[in-house]
């Protein structure tokens, strides 16, 4: 049996492992993945997310999503994840055709409420989308199972001593959100730094296989003065 799911995503360092987890997960059904403003602008959140597709042969449309918040101007953490957002991690040019015609609120809309069995979805970025979806299509939320969403913290900020990268980029969005009447699970910061890697597993990731020789590399950008001792993955 498995979860039907949309990945909505800024990748990002830590999106782009979060991708390659699910989309081999076998009790992962990701049926999309939209792509928002955040770790670095929506042109290149939208190639790294069709970077990923390509890497891993996947049939999963990839669909662009919101250029920027609902109502402030957009923020970006290049300075974190590198000038691409992959870490300066070099895959191959993804061909245009990969990216599938229909915007994203369109497309979560038409696959929600055709599908048999209800969506979870699974925000891990700012929260433009998910917002601009239940504002224009109210109805969808109908045949929403949950939210799971990487956001937030029940302790410090990572942008302001408040406030965490992904919430603070669309306060506004995540409003609407958090009211839509849905279950939430909220992964926050202090949750999703408790996900660490030790020094050797860390090793490890170079020799298993393509993916984690990816992971690697895009780690040692992310939290390479880390590594001799481990490093959370967020």
């Amino acid at each position: 049996m498995t979860t039907p799911i949309f990945i909505d995503t800024d990748p990002g360092i830590d999106d782009a492992a979060a991708i390659s987890i699910a989309l081999n997960h076998p009790e992962i059904d990701v049926k999309m993945i939209t792509t928002v403003h955040g770790n670095v602008n929506i042109d290149k959140t939208t190639r790294n997310a069709l970077q990923l597709k390509a890497f891993f042969e996947s049939d999963v449309p990839v669909h662009r999503g919101a250029v920027a918040p609902l109502i402030n101007a957009p923020i970006d953490a290049s300075h974190v994840h590198g000038e691409t957002g992959m870490g300066g991690y070099e895959l191959p040019e993804p061909s245009p055709e990969l990216l599938a015609s229909n915007r994203a609120i369109e497309a979560m809309r038409e696959t929600v409420l055709e599908s048999d069995e209800p969506i979870t979805l699974v925000p891990i970025g700012p929260l433009t989308n998910i917002a601009l979806l239940f504002k224009t299509y109210p109805e969808v939320k109908s045949n929403i199972k949950a939210i799971v969403l990487m956001g937030g913290s029940a302790g410090r900020g990572n942008v302001t001593p408040a406030a965490e990268f992904n919430i603070y980029c669309d306060p506004e969005a995540a409003d609407i959100v958090f009211k839509a009447g849905l279950p939430i699970t909220m992964v926050g910061l202090d949750v999703a730094r408790g996900a660490s890697l030790s020094s050797t597993a860390i090793n490890e990731l170079k020799s298993i296989n393509q993916t984690t020789h990816m992971l690697y590399h895009m780690f040692n950008h992310y939290h390479g003065d880390e590594f001799d001792t481990g490093i959370a993955v967020y």
